[in-house]
């Protein structure tokens, strides 16, 4: 009998564990939720903080894909981040919280507009402009390869705290501005070119994985970091590149030296930036972590 009672009393210590638990979870609400910002530019990037315990897990689908979060431990936070691509469409989109352990979900809007970046106007040999067969199949197959890292599924995040910037160096080259090269149109500028000296040590700007080395027609020596989340970020026209496919790297790990390989009209760093496929302006993502805790 007295086995019973403690088989009883042992369940009923579980059930109410349980509804703790339960009640603790779905105290999540939309009050916990915040965004940098609810519109953006296209090519923008937004900030999501989520209020929430650690084994709530919430995730967001933006643009329908699936978005995990970081966890803070030392301000109990969830964050994330969501980008509107370059060439997003004006208008609204819906952005999901969601929680399999809870159950929570609410949508919201979040407004992409259309932004006029400015024209750029560069000379180049015009073998790098008007490609003969032979470049012109080296490039598209490059592309391939490139476009496949998009579609790849989404990682946990490696980063942590904020991101930093690869160099010094001033902006040479702003983000978005339409390409107009040898006095033909050519696609918008996805990144910043930052000014350097040649050989100049280039930093991974956060904790993140190498996914692809390679020297490529237009973009030369380049090096591009899984940061987990969505996050990817890439490093064009290197002279030098020091790291290998599948490295770990810290934040702040010098990954290659600065160069003009590739299509350039001189020594510079090409950073890029995107989340969740979408093409962004990294300087962006410099500014909306810069208070981020480690």
């Amino acid at each position: 009998m007295n086995n019973i009672w403690l088989r009883l009393i042992g369940c009923g210590f579980i059930i109410i564990s349980l509804l703790t638990v339960s009640t603790n979870v779905e105290s999540l609400s939309t009050s916990d939720i915040s965004f940098s910002s609810k519109e953006i530019n296209c090519g923008g990037i937004i900030l999501v903080t989520i209020k929430a315990a650690e084994q709530e897990k919430p995730q967001i689908i933006w643009m329908k894909k699936r978005i995990p979060l970081l966890y803070s431990r030392a301000e109990t936070l969830w964050l994330g981040f969501i980008g509107a691509d370059l060439k997003q469409k004006a208008g609204l989109y819906k952005c999901v919280v969601r929680s399999t352990f809870s159950g929570f979900k609410k949508r919201y809007d979040i407004r992409v507009k259309s932004k006029n970046y400015g024209v750029r106007k560069l000379k180049v040999p015009r073998t790098q402009v008007i490609l003969n067969v032979h470049s012109l199949k080296r490039a598209r197959r490059e592309a391939a390869i490139i476009k496949s890292l998009w579609a790849v599924d989404y990682t946990l995040p490696k980063w942590k705290g904020n991101f930093i910037k690869p160099i010094n160096g001033n902006i040479i080259g702003a983000f978005g501005k339409r390409s107009i090269i040898n006095n033909l149109r050519r696609a918008c500028h996805t990144g910043v070119d930052l000014k350097g000296n040649k050989g100049e040590p280039i930093k991974a700007i956060n904790n993140g994985k190498v996914i692809l080395v390679a020297n490529h027609f237009f973009s030369g020596n380049s090096v591009y970091l899984d940061h987990g989340g969505g996050v990817i970020s890439m490093y064009f026209h290197l002279n030098k590149i020091l790291v290998k496919k599948g490295d770990n790297v810290r934040k702040g790990k010098v990954i290659g030296l600065l160069g003009e390989t590739g299509r350039v009209t001189g020594p510079h760093l090409h950073w890029g930036v995107r989340i969740n496929g979408a093409r962004v302006n990294p300087l962006t993502l410099i500014e909306l972590s810069k208070n981020l805790e480690e």
